[in-house]
Order: C-alpha cells, then structure tokens, then sequence
C-alpha cells in the first residue's frame, strides 16, 4: 500500500531548510506528501495565525486522498486550537493524526472524539535519514517504518489489526502498597509533561481515562521543573484513575546535585499509590519508538506491549 500523508504545522514555525529535509526524508521512504502551500506564514514563534493552523488542519482532513495527518514538529501552539476544531468535519475521514511534544494535547483530544492518534516521530525527525550518523539513520529509518506500519493498520482495509508490539521498561517501586506482580491492562495515554500540566484548569485539562498507563517524557527541563509540573498534573487529578505510570526518556533534563528523576517521580506520585516504570525509548531523544495513542497496553514481565 503507498502512502500519501498530509503535512500540517500547527505549533512552531520551523526552518525551511529543515522543512525541506523532512519531506525528502519522507519522500525517500515512498511517501506522497502532500500540503496547500504555504505551510507556513510566521507570526512570532508559531508556524502561522491560530485561524490559519485551524484552516489548515480542517483542509487536510477534507482531502479523502490521504491516510494520515502527520505534524510538521511541536514545540508550542497545538493547544490553540481544539476549541475551534469542527469534530464532525474531521470523522468525515477520519484517517490517524501523527506526531508528539506538543501534538501531545492534539492526540489526548483525538483520542476522546474516536479519531485515531499516532504518538510518533514529527516529520521534522525524518531529516536525520540524510544528516545523522549511519548507525543513527538506521534507528531514524526503523522508527518511521514503524510508524507507517501503524498508519497502514489504521486503514479499514488493512489485514494488519490486531498485531502488538513490545516495549520494553524497567519497574521502580513508588510504595509497599503499589508493588504488584499482577499484569496491568488499560489504555495508553499521555506524552509530553509539560504539554499535559500545562493543560490544567484549562477547559482541554488532560484526564487519565479508567486504568490507564500513562506514559511521560520531556526534553531540556530541569529537574525542579519537572516535579513542579508533575505536582500540578497530580494533585488537580488528572491521574487519579491512571493505573501505572511510565517514564519515556527525559533528554537533556538538568538534574539539581546528584538527584535522580525517577525517585523525584516516585516521591511526587506516591499519593496515587501505583506503580512506577521507566526506561521507555519514547521521547526527544533519538530513540522515540512510536504507538498508538488510546489503544490497549499491557505491562507483565517488564515488558510494555501495545496492540496496533
């Protein structure tokens, strides 16, 4: 099955070089990318206005010719737009919306209106399948056919569903209470940290559905930061109802002296009493493995497997 993507940029404005080096990237993987030009038409450090990032999003769910909505790059703007969205327009082809950091907001919203959502690798990434290290490129490469394993899956007339894939993780107790030797199942939510705090006492506040395993990753904040942040999405509930808590990687994340994040973590989500996983290659760093946002995940014998 060829692939033809729509390429939007609803967060941050992103050089044209590099741009230009994401769709040769996706491009040399057989990918028919397709936009309405421009892409972008900057204001300050977003890709363009709230109206014109809506206009876009909206235009490429209109196009029936395409199997997957994948997002430019993050960084901020994303939240902007989800109360201007027109859901019945988007479920008319309803095709799966690709990206993470802070697509992040984008994915959880996709995930309650039944639109699927591709927690993976921005088109951005795709770049480093010219520039990047050999060894690099080929888990640059492998990630992205990944993701468009998923995308095909996705598809009604795909003969893939139903197949899952493994993750792996490592446990750290967060208390007596939260050690289990019993498998945990629920749906898999969650991304970037400072996304989903920042969501809070916001009419689009992240809220962990029943059982879930939500997973959590940033890049470049330091430590204090991160328990701040992670503080607020606790004690205003948005994990009361999560099951299991699972740290992807924290790249570039400054720590204060020797402190360690995930004893911050576990100390911070004690209340919660659940258990506490990290080690997750899910991230801003180069290893950033793809799933799907909302599916069934299960966690036994160390091991994240979630279903496509």
């Amino acid at each position: 099955m060829s692939l033809a993507i729509s390429l939007i940029a609803p967060s941050s404005f992103t050089l044209q070089d590099t741009v230009d080096a994401g769709i040769r990237g996706l491009e040399s993987l057989g990918i028919d990318v397709r936009y309405n030009a421009p892409l972008q038409s900057p204001q300050r450090y977003l890709a363009s206005s709230k109206e014109q990032r809506l206009a876009q999003l909206h235009a490429a769910y209109d196009d029936p010719d395409t199997q997957a909505v994948w997002a430019m790059r993050g960084g901020y703007g994303a939240a902007q737009l989800i109360e201007g969205i027109d859901w019945k327009r988007l479920s008319r082809h309803p095709k799966p919306l690709v990206g993470f950091s802070d697509i992040t907001v984008l994915l959880h919203h996709w995930y309650l209106h039944g639109i699927p959502a591709i927690h993976g690798p921005v088109v951005k990434a795709a770049g480093g399948l010219f520039d990047a290290s050999l060894n690099d490129r080929q888990t640059i490469h492998h990630q992205l056919n990944e993701t468009l394993a998923l995308i095909q899956s996705t598809a009604p007339q795909s003969s893939t569903q139903g197949a899952l894939r493994s993750y792996p993780l490592t446990r750290h107790a967060v208390s007596a209470e939260a050690i289990t030797e019993q498998p945990l199942q629920g749906p898999v939510v969650g991304g970037n940290l400072m996304t989903l705090a920042s969501m809070v006492g916001t009419p689009v506040a992240f809220d962990a559905p029943p059982a879930a395993l939500v997973i959590l990753e940033d890049v470049g904040e330091p430590h204090y930061r991160l328990e701040r942040a992670l503080w607020q999405l606790v004690h205003s509930g948005g994990l009361r109802q999560a099951a299991a808590v699972c740290l992807g990687t924290f790249e570039g994340c400054t720590p204060y002296r020797n402190s360690h994040l995930e004893d911050i973590v576990a100390e911070t989500v004690a209340p919660l009493n659940i258990p506490l996983f990290n080690n997750l290659p899910i991230g801003h760093g180069l290893l950033n493995r793809p799933w799907r946002y909302g599916a069934t995940g299960r966690i036994e014998n160390d091991q994240l497997v979630i279903a496509d």
